[in-house]
């Protein structure tokens, strides 16, 4: 994993004689300074550009990153861009990355509020999610094959089959509670119809992207997965049966004692979320999935939520997020899709997953009594992908299933459904 690697070159760079002080750690401090200016920088210039362009700050951001990578910096100033991020300092890069998902993950899953949610459309919400996260996954599945005689390096073709449908079905309920909020849409019956479909797929998603994990790294081997789904097993069961309520019970007190979260409490949850990340990353799947498993466990004690996101959150989005997305802008290389037969194979892939995500949820949403404009409302915000794709897609890289071409379409698919998103909603 990343971020076992980070720690390894970490570990093996202080167990020299350099001192944490002297020049060598100077010079690494100096990089990552210089990077995390141009990060912030760049983040901030177009998040400024695009809000003129009537998109959400989302939007800039993931563009953001992808500008700072071979896309664009690299191809104009290939010197300057490897000058800036040097491999010396690609896998610290990359472990802050990591991390900030790690706490990205736990925020998300204290936002899904899933009584909320579900409440009062019940069955409109779950057959929109359904249909919203089969038919893509479904056709994602069966196209996946023609996609895959075409990459510019062998992978696996069942891997790549699975992974291909978790990309095509996955739906971002981060960028579009951000969108609905920047908006002022949040409490409109489409966007709880939109979110609640989504907060549901996102769930089943990691579930499947879990299991694919787990099939992945033990080759297939049944013998491998299945001790590791009992462990993940016995471990949600821990945590939601056995953990969940004396740590609610805990939360509560503290803040019924001290009338509001301290900062001297922050040490001690950021420690139960990395033993999380730890435990989850040992039994196979990623270390992100426990964080998203511990916010699940604390989501419905509401006043911590508000207070971790008035205290805490804002570093996560100012800071480790524009990481993130830079980080994955560096593995994006448009100019690695080849020539025409590249182009056509992306508007293939943009087509496949438009169509098959869109349709199904217009569709689904028709017949369960939506009007046209709802509808059509409901299928394009089911169809944005942003942050969790990229998400799902940085896995599938570091799985090995997605060469560099592949990955490239697949986060221009990301950023053309987040902008289209956006646009829709506004209008």
């Amino acid at each position: 994993m990343v971020v076992a690697a980070a720690s390894a070159q970490v570990v093996g760079a202080a167990a020299g004689s350099e001192s944490a002080v002297g020049s060598g750690a100077e010079e690494i401090t100096l990089r990552l300074l210089y990077q995390l200016i141009a990060i912030l920088l760049a983040t901030r210039v177009v998040t400024a550009v695009v809000r003129r362009l009537g998109q959400t700050d989302v939007s800039g951001e993931i563009l953001a990153g992808l500008l700072l990578g071979p896309s664009l910096l690299g191809a104009l100033f290939p010197s300057f861009m490897h000058e800036l991020f040097p491999l010396s300092t690609g896998a610290i890069f990359a472990g802050l990355a990591q991390i900030g998902l790690i706490f990205l993950m736990f925020q998300i899953g204290l936002e899904f509020e899933f009584q909320r949610h579900l409440g009062g459309h019940h069955r409109s919400i779950v057959l929109i999610s359904l249909v919203g996260l089969a038919v893509p996954f479904g056709m994602g599945y069966l196209s996946a094959p023609w996609f895959h005689a075409r990459l510019s390096e062998p992978v696996p073709l069942f891997g790549f089959q699975l992974f291909f449908a978790v990309a095509m079905s996955i739906t971002a309920i981060p960028v579009l509670g951000r969108i609905f909020m920047e908006l002022g849409l949040a409490h409109t019956r489409t966007a709880a119809l939109t979110i609640g479909a989504a907060a549901i797929d996102d769930v089943s998603g990691w579930i499947i992207l879990g299991t694919i994990s787990l099939l992945v790294k033990g080759a297939f081997s049944w013998g491998w997965v299945v001790p590791r789904i009992a462990g993940l097993v016995v471990y949600l069961a821990l945590v939601f049966f056995v953990l969940r309520a004396p740590l609610r019970r805990a939360v509560a007190d503290h803040l019924a004692r001290y009338g509001g979260m301290r900062l001297t409490v922050v040490p001690y949850v950021v420690i139960l979320l990395f033993v999380s990340a730890a435990i989850t990353s040992n039994l196979g799947v990623f270390a992100i999935i426990g964080g998203f498993v511990i916010g699940v466990a604390l989501h419905d004690d509401r006043r911590f939520v508000e207070e971790w996101k008035r205290r805490v959150s804002p570093i996560v989005w100012v800071f480790f997020l524009p990481i993130f997305f830079a980080y994955t802008g560096l593995r994006t290389d448009i100019g690695a899709i080849p020539g025409w037969s590249g182009l056509l194979t992306l508007v293939l892939v943009l087509a496949v997953a438009f169509v098959s995500k869109f349709g199904g949820a217009y569709a689904i949403a028709r017949l369960v009594g939506e009007p046209h404009r709802s509808a059509l409302t409901i299928g394009v915000c089911m169809n944005t992908r942003g942050l969790m794709e990229l998400i799902v897609l940085n896995i599938g890289k570091d799985l090995g299933l997605l060469p560099t071409d592949a990955f490239s379409m697949l986060v221009i698919m990301a950023l053309v459904s987040t902008f289209i998103g956006a646009c829709t909603s506004s209008s």
